[in-house]
């Protein structure tokens, strides 16, 4: 073979050996094999054993200790080589495996709020898109707040024209559905001069008819207690499932909050982070956690206090509510151009370590529990204002509390930082709430 090869039946020294190496390439008709054996390097071994009249030894591809066809198989086999290079090449090594598993596991997907902070925070992205970005997050937030608030007030008080449009327990007056309660009723006594004020006074004859039935003057408590009532045990069931895919839906968007908070503190460890981009998410986040997110929850109990809550009425004023968490969602899978898109989906992912990730479980556990149980216990209020203003918050308070505890690793600091947090939240979701309630009548 030495001789075939044009190389000297004896070799002195091994830099001789390597200049009669096999260079011959082989074929890549199917694209498989990438490149040619190359240096198919002779053994200082082999040299020693010519020297002492040893028989010729078989020559295999590195690695050797296969026990394969391909493996045993002479050098000049071509494609017996270009078989084993193609297995070498297609079948990953167990390692490489579940070091890529354990890498995809702790990278969370990318949203359209953590596709602007990686965009905006890069130097060489033009400030026009930077901003532009951030002004389409702000305003993502904004539209979520407002509408899901205006979707709280709506469903106990929407607006009208006529009464036919407002359900049993509610009269049409200046342009909203109204609601009946006991001191209306001296209005529509027989005879009656005066009612509970002078604005009564002037849709009297509407509110009477809408509040008076055949069963004498309806109250909205009355009538709420009534549905209440009236649920049977599978529409309890049906409530319950529906409370915990609410609870699914409200973790998912807290965890992509505190996802976005783990992604500018990751980005704030090697460069440094403007401070109106801390403060503008910062507020953001603020607002999805207290505003957003109670609404949602108050926007379910208000569906079911005035529609009913029958199987039907259940599962679809749930679909109804939920789509809304789903807008920053849709924003980053058909909002951004593709090539952008991509470029998030590759390189934005979030790495979370053993500290985060034992925060987003606790959490989760505090959603799964507080949500469904806040929806089952607020359905009983016959009071909705109370319900949407005083409990419907509640677990967002104890989750923000929480939230600075494990941040803190429980210290008395961010016991008194989540407090803080819970006081701020509450008084900003009261408020947005008013506001909305406010410009229903306007």
């Amino acid at each position: 073979m030495q001789r075939a090869l044009g190389c000297p039946t004896t070799l002195i020294d091994q830099s001789e050996a390597q200049r009669c190496c096999l260079t011959t390439p082989i074929d890549r008709s199917e694209g498989v094999v990438t490149g040619a054996v190359r240096s198919l390097t002779w053994l200082s071994e082999l040299s020693a054993s010519h020297h002492l009249g040893a028989q010729p030894m078989d020559l295999k591809v590195s690695p050797a200790a296969e026990d394969t066809s391909e493996a045993k198989a002479p050098l000049l086999d071509l494609e017996a080589v270009e078989r084993r290079v193609r297995t070498l090449e297609t079948t990953p090594d167990q390692k490489t495996i579940d070091a890529t598993l354990s890498a995809i596991a702790t990278r969370e997907p990318t949203s359209f709020h953590q596709a602007t902070i990686y965009f905006g925070l890069r130097d060489d992205t033009p400030p026009r898109r930077k901003y532009g970005l951030l002004a389409i997050s702000v305003g993502i937030v904004f539209l979520q707040c407002f509408v899901a608030t205006g979707f709280a007030v709506a469903t106990v008080h929407s607006s009208c024209s006529v009464n036919s449009e407002c359900g049993r327990g509610l009269y049409c007056a200046w342009g909203n559905c109204n609601d009946c309660y006991d001191e209306l009723e001296v209005c529509c006594q027989t005879n009656s001069t005066e009612c509970y004020s002078n604005e009564v006074e002037k849709v009297k004859e509407d509110m009477c008819s809408a509040c008076m039935t055949g069963r004498g003057f309806e109250t909205i408590e009355n009538v709420r207690k009534e549905r209440i009532h009236s649920m049977m045990a599978q529409d309890w069931i049906t409530l319950t499932l529906a409370s915990i895919v609410v609870a699914f839906a409200v973790f998912g968007e807290i965890r992509d909050a505190m996802l976005c908070d783990v992604t500018l503190r990751d980005i704030a460890n090697r460069q440094k982070v403007p401070c109106g981009w801390r403060l503008s998410f910062g507020v953001l986040n603020h607002m999805r956690l207290f505003v957003f997110l109670p609404n949602i929850v108050s926007s379910i109990v208000g569906l079911i206090l005035a529609e009913g809550g029958n199987i039907k009425e259940i599962c679809l004023n749930t679909v109804a509510v939920l789509f809304l968490v789903e807008i920053d969602n849709l924003a980053f899978n058909f909002g951004l151009g593709e090539a952008s898109r991509m470029e998030a989906e590759q390189h934005c992912r979030v790495s979370i370590g053993a500290q985060n990730s034992r925060s987003i479980d606790v959490i989760k556990a505090l959603c799964i529990i507080t949500i469904p149980l806040a929806i089952l216990v607020l359905v009983h209020q016959t009071n909705y204002w109370d319900a949407a203003f005083l409990y419907a918050p509640m677990p967002m308070l104890l989750i923000a509390v929480v939230q600075s505890l494990e941040a803190s690793r429980y210290t008395f600091k961010g016991a008194c930082l989540g407090l803080f947090r819970a006081l701020t939240g509450y008084v900003l979701a009261f408020g947005f709430f008013a506001l909305v309630l406010i410009l229903s009548y306007w």
